[in-house]
Formats: C-alpha cells, sequence, structure tokens
C-alpha cells in the first residue's frame, strides 16, 4: 500500500529541492513584510535570525526537531507527485 514511499535518488533529490525552493520563497515572502527577520524552512521553521544584533548577542535560533518534520514533509510530497508521474507514464506508454 505505502510502497510509493520507498526511497529513490529522484525522491531524495525532489525532497532537498522542494525544501530549498520553498525555504527560499519564504524567506523572501518573509523579509518584503519584515525587513529585520530571516528565517529558513517551510512549512515549519527550523532556522530562524534576525537583527539588527549586538556583538555579545545570540540573534538566531535553530530547531532540529522541525527540520526533520520538514524533510518527511517534502519526502512524502515527493514521493505522492513522482508516483503519480510515472503512474501517468506507464499508462501512456
Amino acid at each position: 500500500m505505502l510502497t510509493f514511499l520507498k526511497p529513490d535518488l529522484w525522491k531524495l533529490l525532489l525532497t532537498f529541492a522542494l525544501l530549498v525552493v520553498s525555504s527560499i520563497l519564504w524567506r523572501m515572502y518573509i523579509v518584503s513584510h519584515i525587513s529585520d527577520t530571516f528565517p529558513m524552512g517551510f512549512p515549519l521553521q527550523f532556522y530562524l535570525t534576525w537583527g539588527p544584533c549586538q556583538a555579545e548577542q545570540n540573534c538566531s535560533q535553530s530547531n532540529g526537531v522541525f527540520l526533520i518534520i520538514d524533510l518527511l514533509f517534502w519526502y512524502v510530497v515527493s514521493a505522492f507527485v513522482l508516483d503519480r508521474v510515472r503512474r501517468k507514464i506507464t499508462t501512456h506508454a
């Protein structure tokens, strides 16, 4: 039933591509509305910096659990998309 989740190179590549593209687009959207906040991660924000920041202050935070959840989310999305594409190709061939 869940055989479409079996890992392969294309799913992993698409997963990382979706993670990077969604993070960049989310960052661009947030920066255009809030000029001093710089997030990474979508749908969950796994890294955030803000400023201006004094030299002795820590103006960033990260969350490894959110990064893992984001990776799992994008993996499931990429597995679903590639499964649908592969089914469409095999039915038309």
